[in-house]
């Protein structure tokens, strides 16, 4: 019901995410960029981004270190049957995002409250689930109460094509196999991914193979060449030069800093 995942400077990933919970992202420390439906928004420490499902939110970079804290909650799981159908089904994937302000004093209370919900997460009591999931409700509360928006024209072309690229970052993908998921030409394609991500179709590609990279790197003890068999390449040394460019130092330097 309840997830919470903590980033920093040496786990954060730039790819697309479409989250499907309400998610909660609170900057603990430092500066992060982001895209959420194609807009950049910046989060300095002690801001919060609540997000619905759905949405596309993209990470676009982080200013010196940073710590960050996503918190996933599935907003049925806070409710009875009965007042989930109420208070929870007209509103899912209706709101969009919203930036929470500690310097705005009518958001500081949800601040605090969400606050409070994450600190109560640490703490092992046959409580804690209680007390975090009352917590959430009042949260929930204050959400459903922002005003509803449309989804941005393409939003639904855009969630097809990344997910086809997630789906298949083991293969060597095309332009037009990209432009054909979302039923566009190929001009088209990069054009809602300039749009969208600032970024192009196969660029994008390769950094979703690289994050991939990375995980099989970090997680596995498969070597350079398995990975870069793993991921479709016939040359090591290409791999090995592609991995570089996206995260700035080989593969073995980088598995070595992360273990």
């Amino acid at each position: 019901m309840i997830d919470v995942q903590t980033w920093t400077e040496h786990t954060i990933e730039t790819s697309f995410m479409t989250n499907s919970a309400f998610q909660m992202w609170l900057v603990i420390a430092g500066r992060v960029m982001l895209l959420v439906n194609g807009t950049a928004i910046q989060l300095d420490a002690g801001m919060v981004l609540m997000v619905d499902c759905g949405q596309l939110t993209k990470v676009e970079r982080a200013e010196g270190s940073f710590h960050l804290k996503v918190v996933s909650v599935d907003p049925f799981a806070l409710f009875s049957p009965s007042l989930a159908a109420q208070y929870v089904t007209p509103y899912v994937g209706m709101i969009g995002y919203h930036v929470l302000h500690p310097t705005d004093a009518g958001e500081k209370a949800i601040l605090d409250t969400i606050d409070r919900a994450v600190r109560r997460l640490k703490k092992e009591s046959i409580f804690t689930l209680l007390d975090v999931t009352l917590q959430l409700a009042v949260v929930w509360r204050y959400w459903i109460q922002r005003p509803s928006v449309t989804r941005r024209h393409g939003q639904e072309r855009m969630q097809r094509m990344i997910s086809y690229i997630h789906d298949h970052d083991t293969m060597k993908l095309s332009l037009e196999d990209i432009a054909a998921v979302g039923g566009l030409s190929r001009a088209e394609c990069c054009r809602y991914f300039t749009k969208w991500g600032d970024t192009s179709p196969l660029a994008y590609v390769q950094d979703v193979r690289m994050q991939r990279a990375a995980r099989l790197l970090c997680e596995t003890n498969l070597s350079v060449a398995e990975v870069a068999n793993q991921l479709g390449f016939t040359s090591v040394s290409h791999f090995v030069q592609t991995f570089k460019k996206v995260h700035i130092r080989t593969p073995l330097a980088y598995r070595k800093q992360k273990t």
